[in-house]
């Protein structure tokens, strides 16, 4: 009469233990997976960052409109975003070249690939004014040879007056603008621009 009792005794513990495995194997397996969503390290890149960029594609005030997208690459490597990686933009505010006005590009920056993923970001870059110093150095005069070369062919009235003024035109930076539309800013593919963010953003490593 007693084996029934030691039996039912001897499924109960079974029962227990197994329970516990099971358990155990659950809780393996659950710091397995945290430990595998863990393993993806992040750098955060902080509001305020500079990334030096290299555009890969030619803009001008004069056909340009808000909205126009444009590509490039990161010219400078940082933590967590390495030389050579994608980036993409748009053209934020344009105004083309009016008589008796300068023409202006900005550019916006709006995201950037690191390895297989692509991350909003969000930069922007100094106004780039027709005739500043500014788009001197970046090479950006569009037209000013052809304004300058109606100002000196208006002004000498000779074939000679019109190589001076092309001469004035290319060199100068705030010179007039002629009754022509004047400077346009052309950004040739390769200009490089500076971006500064305005907001963090986290990377995967």
């Amino acid at each position: 009469m007693r084996y029934p009792v030691w039996i039912s005794l001897f499924a109960v513990a079974a029962t227990v233990v197994l329970s516990g495995c099971r358990s155990d194997q659950q809780g393996a397996q659950s710091s397995g997976d945290n430990t595998g969503a863990s393993r993806w390290a992040h750098v955060t890149i902080p509001s305020g960052t500079s990334l030096a960029v290299t555009l890969g594609t030619s803009l001008s005030s004069e056909s340009a409109s808000v909205g126009d997208t444009w590509t490039g690459s990161v010219l400078t490597g940082r933590d967590g975003i390495p030389a050579g990686s994608a980036v993409s933009g748009t053209v934020s505010a344009v105004k083309a070249a009016q008589k008796g006005d300068r023409a202006m590009l900005d550019l916006a920056l709006t995201s950037v690939n690191v390895g297989n993923h692509r991350y909003a970001v969000r930069g922007n870059t100094e106004a780039i004014i027709a005739g500043s110093p500014r788009a001197r150095n970046l090479g950006a005069i569009g037209a000013a040879t052809v304004a300058g070369a109606v100002i000196g062919h208006a002004i000498g009235g000779s074939d000679k007056g019109t190589i001076i003024g092309g001469l004035i035109g290319g060199g100068a930076a705030t010179g007039v603008v002629a009754e022509t539309k004047g400077w346009q800013v052309v950004l040739k593919s390769g200009t490089p621009l500076t971006f500064t963010t305005s907001e963090a953003v986290a990377v995967r490593q």
